[in-house]
């Protein structure tokens, strides 16, 4: 789901102490080291999502925070979760690169920045980043981002997106979507209701003819018309 930019950080440079081990005692690592070490994305952190260290930059000091800021401005390729970083900074300089970021050629990151800092792009731009992550991005590269965000923010063109993606897909994205639109029109409490997987898999296969009788059974379930998607191509 999406989140809010927090408010602005406050300008005093007082040190913070460092965090403490499970000991008690204070660790060697000051928050500018350990948020510098997250930066490094091994395949657990990629495939599971994994964040920076967003408290790092809650403990870290006015300088320290500055560093971060640097590192996250001078970050290439962009990544989704500088996105979320820069918002948590969120000084004027951070607002204009999430800004910036907006037209990335990735949509994971364009996708990020409808997520961490919707005040910061127009609808239509928060609209239109959903529109192409939903057409073009896979199930490890943006898509469950975008997924998020759709659960609270879908507007009607995000909605035809979806039913588009049910029949032209790959199949475990279809898979995605016929959960996600049960959950948008009624029909499911959570965006991926567990009781009716049975049904949703039935999208996960490239045969036309098979998905496409699925499709049918999806739009009589939530009283939609097919014959318009089913006469584009």
């Amino acid at each position: 789901m999406g989140k809010t930019i927090s408010p602005k950080l406050p300008k005093a440079k007082t040190e913070k102490p460092n965090p403490t081990t499970k000991s008690g005692q204070p660790s060697s690592v000051s928050p500018l080291q350990r948020f510098e070490k997250s930066m490094v994305i091994d395949y657990e952190k990629w495939h599971d999502g994994i964040g920076y260290d967003i408290d790092a930059i809650r403990l870290a000091s006015h300088s320290d925070r500055k560093a971060i800021e640097q590192m996250l401005i001078q970050h290439s390729p962009r990544d989704w979760r500088d996105i979320e970083a820069l918002a948590e900074i969120n000084t004027k300089t951070a607002q204009d690169a999430i800004k910036n970021a907006v037209k990335n050629p990735n949509p994971d990151v364009r996708v990020a920045v409808t997520r961490f800092a919707p005040n910061l792009v127009t609808n239509r731009e928060r609209s239109q980043s959903i529109i192409e992550a939903l057409q073009h991005a896979e199930v490890f590269g943006g898509l469950s981002q975008v997924l998020d965000d759709i659960e609270t923010y879908h507007p009607r063109e995000g909605k035809e997106a979806l039913m588009r993606g049910l029949l032209n897909r790959k199949g475990d994205v279809a898979v995605l979507f016929a959960a996600m639109l049960f959950y948008m029109y009624g029909e499911a409490k959570e965006p991926f209701d567990m009781q009716q997987r049975p049904f949703f898999l039935r999208f996960n296969t490239e045969n036309r003819e098979e998905r496409v009788q699925a499709f049918r059974e999806l739009c009589k379930k939530l009283c939609i018309n097919p014959k318009k998607y089913l006469s584009s191509k």
